[in-house]
């Protein structure tokens, strides 16, 4: 196939990262691959992943030629507009397969309202076109400052189905947000785990050290729970003697913050490394004897931190939630998806005190995650995935079709000849069987 791969390719980008990983596993089995960066803005100061595809981006690219010039156009899709405004604009003028790297992409519909001058009016009315006229309160609520809490825009206005309809085939991380994209995306939809590129962390434990180390990674941002693994560690006279180490961009009123908490709960071992280089982000996986990977709530898809830790063969403590949730049990630590700072520190005062235990955990871990997280197996279920929108095609245009003009003699959507008529299109280019 000849792939139109789209995703932002910036070196501080995740989603890039992973990209660069997965477009050379496609290409390696025999596909064309072309990378268009989706980046709002090119800049040239911005180093890219390395990679031997061709690379552009799509403000230099005639976008009507998306259509005709691919097989198969493949957008990544994640909360950021800065990074994903360019895959916006793909959406409208190709049919693509959409990977939904995030379940939660209010903040990516928020910024494209912004950047394009769009006024409240068309933020209501996009919310009532995606979630039917009940939603309509919801919409004046988040708009209007009502409605703050993230977990609650996430379980009313997550906008996943946003974008779905827009999508000819589209693909997720877990398991539980697969509904929301097989509801809204008229072609097939599959599930299968984050590629993460493994970083080769020397097998733990680590060398002699004056004392064991926790280790958050990612952005800190107050849905991390780092706050709450501090009053964990806090109430604790053994896990104190830990260092607890966090790496990954920090706003400095967030850092303010932990650090208050830290000094209010009697805690000295706080570490905040801040942003860091890769070569930076290896050592420290391979100094950590524990990793926390803790949401709530859980915005994403896939989480690459609960994934690096895996990887990485360090004992992995995760919340019994999303993503999270769907981990193998005896392979990651879980506590309860509200995060009880008690049960927190029990399992985190289970893991300082047995060495075995995140030694065998750890190894077990890695061994999964090396089999399944990686860039030729993801690669293999983007191929099929991409097989069946092409196969599906077809269908999905006379099913375009025929939905026109039933809707002009007045049929709607939950009238049972529609069921009816879509079962039978499916049964007619189903495949031949052998």
């Amino acid at each position: 196939m000849k792939i139109c791969w789209v995703t932002p390719f910036v070196l501080r980008s995740s989603i890039g990262r992973v990209s660069a990983a997965v477009t050379a596993a496609l290409a390696a089995r025999g596909h064309q691959v072309e990378i268009l960066r989706c980046e709002d803005r090119d800049d040239p100061a911005e180093p890219l992943h390395p990679t031997a595809l061709p690379v552009r981006h799509w403000r230099e690219v005639d976008l009507a030629s998306l259509r005709t010039t691919y097989d198969v156009v493949i957008v990544n899709i994640g909360d950021n507009y800065p990074f994903h405004a360019g895959a916006l604009a793909i959406l409208d003028v190709a049919p693509c397969l959409g990977i939904f790297h995030d379940f939660y992409i209010y903040n990516l519909f928020s910024g494209w309202l912004h950047h394009n001058g769009l006024d409240y009016r068309r933020h209501d009315a996009e919310i009532v076109a995606t979630y039917g006229a009940a939603a309509e309160p919801h919409a004046v609520a988040v708009r209007s400052g009502q409605m703050l809490d993230m977990g609650e825009i996430a379980a009313k206005l997550p906008m996943t189905e946003w974008l779905a309809r827009r999508c000819e085939a589209a693909l997720a991380h877990a398991r539980f947000y697969a509904p929301r994209l097989e509801a809204a995306c008229p072609g097939p939809v599959a599930v299968t785990p984050l590629c993460c590129p493994d970083r080769e962390t020397p097998p733990g434990p680590p060398g002699d050290k004056d004392r064991l180390t926790i280790t958050t990674v990612g952005v800190m941002n107050p849905n991390k729970r780092v706050a709450d693994v501090i009053r964990a560690i806090g109430g604790s006279e053994t896990l104190k003697a830990c260092a607890y180490r966090l790496v990954g961009p920090i706003s400095d009123d967030e850092r303010a913050r932990l650090e208050a908490v830290a000094a209010e709960v009697g805690f000295a071992n706080l570490v905040i490394d801040g942003a860091v280089d890769d070569q930076t982000l290896d050592q420290r996986l391979a100094e950590a004897d524990i990793v926390c990977a803790l949401r709530k709530p859980v915005l994403e898809g896939a989480s690459g931190s609960a994934c690096e830790g895996m990887l990485s063969g360090r004992p992995t403590v995760v919340a019994d939630a999303g993503f999270y949730g769907e981990l193998p049990g005896d392979l990651v630590f879980k506590v309860d998806g509200e995060i009880r700072v008690d049960e927190l520190r029990a399992v985190l005062e289970r893991l300082v005190g047995d060495a075995s235990l995140r030694r065998t955990t750890g190894a077990a871990a890695r061994a999964w995650a090396l089999e399944t997280l990686n860039a030729e197996r993801y690669a293999e279920a983007v191929e099929n995935l991409a097989l069946a929108q092409l196969t599906s095609r077809p269908m999905l245009a006379i099913g375009e079709r025929i939905g026109h003009q039933l809707r002009g003699f007045g049929l709607s959507d939950s009238d049972p000849a529609a069921g009816r008529i879509g079962a039978t299109l499916q049964k007619l280019f189903a495949p031949i069987e052998a």
